[in-house]
């Protein structure tokens, strides 16, 4: 089984189209089409069903898919390795962002640990909480970063910064006469809410936030998959945002403000994840850091 050929499907499972993936790679339609069939031929199964121009992924089609994308990454963070090695490089550090988070907190930590550790390779790489937990199980990722509070067996969640909730609110909005926004006055209003799959985190932290007053989740007026999206939506004239402090107050969108939500909704916590196997040394030290730039804010 050839890497090319694992590359060639990727763009055909994504774009289910042959001319578009075929532009995507650079080859004739042709020649992905051959490439495709000798995969399938090697496999000795079917991967894609063909009917009047249209693509779609048979159920072995969509196994090979998630682990084409597994086998192509750990290729990549093969070759990233032997790259950042041939460079000075004598360790590195995995880390999966979850939930859409550009945390302050996390710059601080990124910028103080290239300082204090400029042999280790720290690689980010953005993902839903899905995508997380399954990089983590598979060895793909050292460190998970979320603010999902609901976790899995096998797994240790340290929580290292909380975060004050908020809501973005568009000017001239009859919210806007109150200091702190309270949920009950909050849920009259059309909501943008992070998107149950694509920001599962940021969904559950919104949605612990009513259950924490004993309130049902409202209707959703549009979801989104992170906090710059929500910002452009309020602008917009769609409704009101719920989010956390940190992420609203990150972006500057003209006609929105952010104010804090009243005291008894609770704070959420940002967690890195590991595996229960023991860290390396790297780790731990990238993961006290993390602890001393929490008691510096």
């Amino acid at each position: 089984m050839r890497i090319r050929h694992l590359k060639y499907f990727l763009v055909i499972a994504e774009e289910l189209n042959f001319t578009h993936a075929s532009e995507r790679v650079h080859i004739e339609p042709s020649s992905l089409a051959h490439a495709i069939h000798d995969l399938e031929a090697q496999l000795n199964v079917k991967l894609l069903n063909k009917r009047k121009g249209n693509i779609q992924l048979t159920w072995p089609g969509e196994v090979m898919l998630e682990e084409a994308r597994r086998m192509l990454s750990f290729f990549e963070d093969a070759q990233s390795r032997v790259h950042a090695a041939s460079n000075g490089l004598f360790g590195r550090i995995r880390i999966g962002l979850a939930d859409g988070l550009t945390q302050p907190r996390l710059t601080k930590l990124l910028a103080k640990s290239r300082e204090e550790d400029p042999t280790i390779e720290i690689r980010i790489t953005e993902m839903t909480t899905t995508e997380m937990w399954s990089a983590l199980r598979h060895n793909q990722i050292d460190i998970g970063i979320t603010v999902d509070g609901e976790f899995k067996q096998g797994f240790i969640a340290q929580n290292v910064w909380n975060d004050s909730p908020a809501v973005a609110i568009p000017t001239n909005h009859p919210l806007l006469t109150a200091s702190k926004v309270y949920l009950l006055e909050a849920m009259k209003y059309p909501m943008i809410m992070c998107h149950p799959e694509k920001c599962a985190g940021g969904y559950k932290v919104v949605s612990r936030w009513f259950s924490s007053r004993a309130l049902s989740l409202p209707e959703a007026a549009e979801y989104v998959s992170g906090h710059e999206q929500m910002l452009m939506l309020v602008a917009a004239g769609y409704g009101i945002g719920m989010g956390l402090a940190s992420q609203l107050s990150l972006y500057t969108y003209p006609g929105v403000i952010v104010r804090p939500m009243e005291d008894d909704v609770p704070e959420s916590s940002i967690c890195f994840v590991r595996t229960e196997l023991e860290p390396e040394c790297a780790i731990e030290r990238f993961m006290h850091r993390a602890e001393v730039i929490n008691n510096l804010k």
